[in-house]
């Protein structure tokens, strides 16, 4: 499954960058992740487990390369496998994921399309949103 999306913005794309490379406040934009825990650290990469708000674990590794505002992220185990690329240039945020879904997941993968990609634009959406517009969407989810 091959899923692309971008949305422009018009916030400073030091923030947007700030949000998209804080691996471990990844639930608050990505909301399919209920929780990322990173186990390793060395450099730009990172070993993290993953706890999807869908349901299944797995295992990914990530690299965060700075001078390219490119996040990636290698699912290598759980219910699906391969890569979701998050790329910051200055009036766009782009997200492409290349993944396959493994096991039961396979069965609904015409409806996992859709969710991925309805997710995916909500991210980005979140991602690019003004610092006021994110904290009403913060106290409304913990209301």
């Amino acid at each position: 499954m091959l899923i692309e999306e971008s949305r422009e913005f018009d916030i400073d794309p030091a923030v947007v960058w700030r949000r998209v490379s804080d691996i471990e406040h990844i639930p608050e934009y990505w909301h399919g992740t209920k929780y990322i825990t990173v186990s390793e650290r060395n450099g730009p990469r990172m070993s993290a487990d993953v706890n999807f708000a869908f349901g299944g674990e797995g295992e990914a590794d990530i690299i965060v390369a700075d001078a390219e505002r490119t996040v990636t992220i290698t699912y290598i185990s759980g219910p699906f496998a391969g890569t979701q690329t998050i790329k910051v240039g200055d009036g766009a945020v782009k997200a492409r994921w290349e993944i396959k879904f493994k096991g039961m997941f396979r069965l609904v993968s015409s409806w996992n399309e859709g969710h991925f990609r309805s997710g995916t634009v909500h991210a980005l959406e979140r991602l690019c949103a003004p610092e006021q517009a994110l904290s009403n969407s913060r106290a409304a989810q913990s209301a």
